[in-house]
């Protein structure tokens, strides 16, 4: 691979073999006095081929820092997550750090309604957004606010290949508020508040969010306990209404109705919330 021109110390233009022309990410690959062939491509952090004007341009407005903090981020994503990213990642979390760096200098701050939800539901990747936090500061010298670890939480779901298939914004989004919204159909009708940082409202989302997954894709649970469903209904009326609430909503929602399997685990969830009241 031939590096062309530089763009900043970790970004230049390149050509491959083939005559394709790239955009390149690794550290110091802008050092060198250009042309230059660079014999080891395992130290790129990230190739782009099929190069637009868009592309482009961000890579040439946004700062070497904020690119520097990007490609630090999402080495450290790879190490932790148990996925394929997408390769595209490091443009769109560099071109929203350098957003967000700039909204913030301007005194504007954005709360994301769903940041608790988002914590529980993808504990690990808000683990990393935290410590993005701590890179972007140590490059950039600014100190952003702990909901944008929220953001950069959901760039990393966003980006994470599951079977090769990368899941949509709007769907990651779609299913964070129904996630929040059920939750609150516990809350209204038992006229309480939900512990968000308890370990049984981190096992109710992740339960939620496998149950959507399954809805999405029409995979139903059997159903199997048929008397203890028939019994726990009968015995808890009060949670088993609150359970029909839940799966009517879901049901709207995602065009899938729920087995009486399903209902019986949001009944058990939701009787562990009424005990620790």
């Amino acid at each position: 691979m031939i590096i062309v021109k530089k763009i900043n110390n970790n970004v230049a233009m390149a050509c491959d073999d083939r005559g394709n022309e790239l955009v390149v990410f690794g550290k110091g690959i802008g050092f060198h006095e250009t042309p230059y062939y660079l014999e080891d491509e395992s130290t790129l952090q990230a190739v782009f081929s099929n190069i637009n004007n868009g592309i482009l341009s961000m890579v040439r407005t946004v700062p070497s820092e904020v690119i520097d903090a990007a490609l630090q981020i999402i080495d450290m994503a790879k190490a932790e997550l148990d996925c394929e990213l997408n390769p595209n990642v490091v443009l769109t979390l560099a071109d929203h750090l350098q957003f967000a760096v700039e909204r913030l200098k301007d005194g504007c701050v954005i709360e994301n309604p769903l940041s608790d939800t988002v914590e529980f539901v993808y504990p690990v990747e808000h683990g990393l957004g935290l410590r993005a936090l701590a890179i972007l500061k140590k490059e950039t010298g600014v100190s952003m606010p702990r909901t944008e670890a929220c953001s950069i939480a959901m760039h990393l779901v966003n980006s994470e290949r599951a079977d090769g298939r990368v899941d949509d914004m709007d769907e990651v989004m779609r299913t964070l508020s129904s996630i929040d919204e059920v939750t609150n159909i516990v809350e209204r009708e038992f006229g309480i508040t939900v512990d968000r940082a308890s370990y049984n409202y981190a096992r109710f989302t992740t339960h939620l969010r496998y149950l959507i997954k399954r809805l999405k894709a029409d995979r139903a649970s059997s159903d199997s306990n048929a008397d203890l469903f028939a019994r726990i209904s009968h015995d808890f009326p009060d949670v088993s209404a609150c359970a029909d609430a839940i799966a009517s909503y879901l049901e709207d929602r995602f065009g899938r109705a729920c087995s009486e399997e399903e209902r019986l685990y949001l009944m058990m969830y939701i009787n562990r919330f009424l005990a620790s009241r």
